[in-house]
């Protein structure tokens, strides 16, 4: 079973090359392409694990001792009438 899913790795990266080198685009714009599309993936990829540890509340969690978040005081936004 291992062996069928290398191999069919195997022909998905090898015709992935191949779409690459043959694509009707110009080399410039493949890879500007490529890049893009990586730099998305990358991005993807580094939320969802920032997320994952947020859940699982790994990220942020409160020090030893800690009561949790403390209320701050907020500045209060005027308006234009409320200056006159």
């Amino acid at each position: 079973m291992f062996s069928r899913v290398k191999i069919a790795l195997r022909f998905f990266f090898v015709g992935l090359v191949v779409g690459v080198l043959l694509a009707p685009r110009s080399g410039r714009a493949t890879r500007r392409l490529l890049r893009v599309r990586a730099d998305r993936l990358f991005n993807e990829l580094l939320d969802a694990a920032t997320l994952g540890a947020y859940e699982a509340g790994t990220a942020d969690a409160p020090m030893a001792g800690d009561d949790g978040p403390t209320e701050q005081a907020t500045p209060r936004r005027t308006t234009a009438s409320a200056q006159t």
